[in-house]
C-alpha cells in the first residue's frame, strides 16, 4: 500500500511538475493567439502576412466627442478668452461656489470626480489675498470671475430685465478723478498673436461729462499687469453719441430713452509686453460722473479661425478623427434652441450637469461648423432626459431638412441654407445613471428610444440611430429590455466607460501602486471580454442577430492622483492604445466609437493661452490612419498576470498578457503595421518578430511613445515632455529579430512590401 502511495505521488507530481512547465494557451481574441509562458525572457511574435481579415477598419472606430464642460468648449476649443461676458447670475454649484469662496477662484479639474473640482494649494497669505479679493467683489454686486479693478465701493448694480443679451447687464458708476472699473484675470495667447479684437454693448444711463464734438467719452478698455492697476499695457477708449439720460429727464420723460450701443474694439499689444503663460487683467473703467450699463463683452484673437482656435482647429485636423460627438451629461439638460439664431442674442443659463454657465456661443451651427474645418462627420446625442421626442425631431430637421420645412427655413434663415446631412444620432445619454437630468429605468429608456424613433423617422428615415445602452459592467437587465421592447427597430446600442484608476477604485483594500497600476493596465482586456458577452446576448434574440451592434460613444480612463494611469499621462495613453486594439479586434461588432474628449481630456488641452497635447492624443494619431486596414493574424507568446479583486469595473481579469500587439494590413496592401503595448511596469520585454508570407522585407520604421515614468505628462511649460520617437529600422530581416519594448510604452513597426 505504502508503495502505491508513493508511486501515486510520485506520478501526481511530475503531472504537475510539468503542466507548469509548458505554455498556457490562455486565450483567442479575433485574430489573436495569445499563449503565456511565464517562463520566457523574450517574447516572440509571429504574423500571417497573407491571410488578411475579410473585415476593414470602418473610420468611425476613431472619433471622439465634445460637450460643454469645464474648459473644453470655453476655454478650449472656443477662442473667446473672457468668462461670463454677460454678467448674469452666478451659475455655479454650490460645490464650485464653496471652493472659490475658500481660495477666491475657481480651479477645475476634470478627473476628480463628483463635481470635477480640485482646489490648487496655496500658501496661507495668498490664499487670504484671494479670499479677500473673491469676498470683496461678490459682496459688491460683480457676478464670477469678474472682480474689482480697484477698491471702490458699492459702485457698481447687476441690473436684471435690461440687458443687450439674455437677463442681465452690469451698471458701473464712475466718479470724478477716480477710476472704477471691473476686470478679470485672463491668458492670452501671445507667442502667436499680439492682436485682439472684441465687442460690448453699453447703455449710457447719465453723464455730467462734456461731449467732445458731440461725442461723450464712455469707459476704457484695457490690458493691465495682474494686480497692479497703474501698469496699463495696452489701452483703448469708446465714445458714444446715442441719447443719454439726466435724472431730471427721466422724471419729466422728456427726451428720447437710452439705447443699447454696439462697440468694436482692438488691442495690439507691444512686444514683449506680456509673457506666455502670464496672467493679466483684462479692465473696463469709468473715469468720470458716467453711468454706463455695460453688457455681452467678447475678446478673442486676431487669429481665430470661425470663432475657433486656431492651434486647437490644426491639432484636430492632424489627428484625423473621422466622427465628432454632440454629447455628454450636458446634452440630458440641453435644447437645442438656446443655442440658434444671432449669437448676441443667445441667453446664458444654466449647465446643470456640471454646475457651470452655458453661454450657448456654440450651438449647432457652430458644431457643424467645427466638423467641416476639422475634417470629422457630425454625430448627435439628443436630450432624452429633459427633452421630448417632438424637440429631437425639430432639432434633426433644422439639421437636414429642406428651406422648405418649418425648421429648415430656420437653418437658412440663419445662413445655411444646405442640410447639414447629420446621420448619426444618439438617443440620449447614460440614462441609466440617477445623476443623469430624467434618468431613466430599464422599461422607460427603451419606451422612450421608441417615441423618438417614431418622432425623428417621420422627418428623416435615413439617419442611423443610437439607443441609450448601458456599460460593460451592469448591461445585461437594460440591453435586455431594448431588446425586448426594440429589437426589431435596434441599430446601434451605445456603451461607455469612464473609469477611475486611483487605489480607491480596487477592490482589494489598502491596494499598493503597484498592484493598482497593473489591474488598471488590464482593464482593456477585461472590457474585451464584456463586449464578447454583450454580443452574445444580442445573438441570442432573433431579432437582433446579425444586426444589432454596438457603439463605444465615450470612454476614458482618469484619477485625481497624477501618479496613476489617467487621461493627461503616458499609463492612460498606453491604457488607450491597448483599448484601440481591444476595439480593433471586435471592428465587425463596434464599428463606432468616441474617445473622450477632443479637448482637455484625453487629447488637445489648452490652459494658460498656450494649446499642448497629452500622450493620448499621440496614440490616437499613430491609429487613425489605418482605416480600411484589415487584421492580420497573430500569434503571441508572451508572459502574463491574473487580476483578481482589482479595479471594481473589472475586478476579475485572468491571463493578461504583458505585450499586447495587432498587425494591420493598409487598405492598398503595400503596408503592414504591427502595434505593440508592452503593459509591464518596469521591465523592458525583448520581442522577436516574424512575418510569414507577404513578402514584408523592405524595411521600414519605428515609431515609440514611451518614457522613463509611468505619470509622465505633457504641460503648458513642457508641452512634447512625452511624444513619439521615429527611427528607420533598416534591415528587416535581421533587425526585427530581438526589438527592445520599454516598460509601459507603444512602439508602432511599419514594414513596407517588396
Amino acid at each position: 500500500m505504502s508503495n502505491l502511495l508513493t508511486r501515486l505521488r510520485f506520478i501526481i507530481t511530475s503531472i504537475l511538475i510539468l503542466t507548469l512547465a509548458l505554455p498556457v494557451v490562455a486565450q483567442r481574441e479575433p485574430f489573436t493567439e495569445y499563449v503565456r509562458d511565464d517562463r520566457a525572457r523574450t517574447a516572440s511574435i509571429e504574423i500571417d502576412g497573407a491571410r488578411p481579415s475579410a473585415v476593414s477598419i470602418p473610420p468611425t472606430l476613431f472619433g471622439t466627442f465634445t460637450e460643454n464642460i469645464w474648459d473644453a468648449v470655453y476655454g478650449g476649443v472656443w477662442a473667446q478668452v473672457l468668462h461670463n461676458p454677460s454678467f448674469e447670475p452666478d451659475y455655479f454649484s454650490l460645490r464650485n461656489m464653496l471652493d472659490a469662496a475658500r481660495t477666491g477662484r475657481l480651479v477645475t479639474d476634470p478627473s476628480f470626480g463628483s463635481g470635477y473640482v480640485r482646489v490648487e494649494p496655496f500658501a496661507e497669505e495668498t490664499e487670504n489675498l484671494e479670499r479677500s479679493r473673491f469676498a470683496r467683489s461678490t459682496a459688491h454686486g460683480l457676478p464670477l470671475p469678474w472682480e474689482e479693478l480697484r477698491p471702490a465701493g458699492m459702485r457698481y448694480e447687476p441690473r436684471d430685465g435690461d440687458a443687450s443679451n439674455s437677463y442681465r447687464s452690469m451698471l458701473i458708476m464712475g466718479l470724478r478723478e477716480r477710476e472704477v472699473g471691473i476686470r478679470q484675470g485672463i491668458y492670452l495667447p501671445v507667442h502667436r498673436t499680439l492682436r485682439y479684437e472684441g465687442s460690448l454693448w453699453t447703455k449710457l444711463i447719465s453723464s455730467d461729462a462734456r461731449p467732445v464734438s458731440g461725442r461723450v467719452r464712455l469707459l476704457s478698455l484695457s490690458l493691465r499687469r495682474r494686480d497692479k492697476p497703474d501698469e496699463i499695457i495696452a489701452e483703448t477708449v469708446l465714445h458714444d453719441g446715442s441719447p443719454q439720460l439726466s435724472s431730471q429727464a427721466m422724471a419729466n420723460d422728456e427726451t428720447p430713452h437710452a439705447v443699447w450701443s454696439r462697440h468694436k474694439f482692438s488691442f495690439d499689444v507691444p512686444v514683449n509686453k506680456i509673457a506666455s503663460l502670464e496672467k493679466i487683467d483684462f479692465c473696463i473703467a469709468v473715469d468720470d460722473e458716467r453711468r454706463v450699463l455695460v453688457d455681452n463683452v467678447l475678446l478673442s484673437p486676431s487669429d481665430a479661425i470661425e470663432g475657433f482656435d486656431p492651434e486647437v482647429i490644426a491639432a484636430a485636423r492632424a489627428i484625423r478623427t473621422p466622427l465628432l460627438r454632440f454629447g455628454g451629461n450636458f446634452v440630458s439638460g440641453y435644447h437645442w434652441m438656446d443655442g440658434v439664431g444671432d449669437p448676441e442674442k443667445r441667453r446664458t443659463i444654466l449647465n446643470q450637469s456640471w454646475g457651470l454657465p452655458e453661454y450657448n456661443h456654440f450651438g449647432t451651427d457652430e458644431f457643424i461648423r467645427l466638423c467641416r474645418l476639422i475634417g470629422a462627420e457630425p454625430q448627435i446625442s439628443v436630450n432624452a432626459g429633459s427633452g421630448t421626442a417632438d424637440e429631437a425631431a425639430a432639432w434633426l430637421q433644422y439639421c437636414n431638412g429642406a428651406p422648405t420645412t418649418k425648421y429648415g427655413a430656420m437653418r437658412a434663415a440663419n445662413g445655411h441654407r444646405e442640410p447639414y446631412n447629420v446621420r448619426y444620432w444618439e438617443i440620449g445619454n447614460e440614462l441609466w445613471g440617477d445623476f443623469q437630468i430624467g434618468w431613466q429605468t430599464p422599461e422607460s429608456n427603451a419606451r422612450r428610444y421608441m417615441e423618438f424613433v417614431r418622432a425623428m423617422r417621420r422627418v428623416d428615415p435615413t439617419v442611423r440611430f443610437i439607443a441609450t445602452g448601458a456599460d460593460v459592467d451592469f448591461y445585461r437587465e437594460w440591453n435586455g429590455e431594448l431588446m425586448k421592447q426594440a429589437g426589431a427597430k435596434l441599430d446601434l446600442i451605445s456603451t461607455h466607460l469612464v473609469i477611475g484608476m486611483q487605489p480607491g477604485e480596487q477592490r482589494r483594500p489598502n491596494a499598493d501602486n503597484p498592484f493598482t497600476h497593473a489591474a488598471d493596465l488590464a482593464v482593456p482586456v477585461g472590457v474585451g471580454r464584456k463586449l464578447d458577452e454583450m454580443r452574445a446576448q444580442l445573438e441570442s434574440d432573433p431579432r437582433t442577430r446579425g444586426r444589432a451592434k454596438l457603439a463605444f460613444t465615450e470612454w476614458q480612463f482618469w484619477s485625481p492622483r497624477d501618479s496613476d494611469p489617467r487621461f493627461t499621462n503616458l499609463g492612460g495613453a498606453v491604457n488607450a492604445a491597448a483599448f484601440f486594439h481591444m476595439l480593433i479586434r471586435r471592428a465587425d461588432f463596434v464599428p463606432v466609437s468616441n474617445m473622450s474628449n477632443l479637448v482637455q481630456f484625453a487629447g488637445i488641452h489648452r490652459q494658460r493661452g498656450r494649446v499642448f497635447l497629452t500622450p493620448s492624443y499621440h496614440v490616437h494619431r499613430l491609429y487613425s490612419d489605418m482605416v480600411g486596414a484589415r487584421l492580420l493574424p497573430i500569434r503571441l507568446v508572451s508572459s502574463g498576470y491574473d487580476v483578481h479583486d482589482g479595479n471594481r469595473r473589472a475586478p476579475e481579469i485572468p491571463n493578461v498578457p504583458h505585450i499586447d500587439s495587432l498587425a494591420l494590413l493598409s487598405a492598398d496592401a503595400h503596408t503592414l503595421r504591427l502595434y505593440i503595448v508592452n503593459r509591464s511596469l518596469d521591465q523592458e520585454i525583448i520581442a522577436n518578430i516574424v512575418v510569414r508570407d507577404g513578402g514584408f522585407h523592405e524595411g521600414g520604421i519605428v515609431r515609440r511613445l514611451s518614457a522613463r515614468d509611468l505619470a509622465a505628462a505633457n504641460t503648458p511649460e513642457q508641452p512634447e515632455a512625452v511624444t513619439v520617437t521615429t527611427a528607420d529600422l533598416g534591415d528587416a530581416k535581421n533587425n526585427l529579430q530581438r526589438v527592445a519594448l520599454p516598460a509601459h510604452s507603444v512602439t508602432v513597426i511599419e514594414l513596407r512590401r517588396r
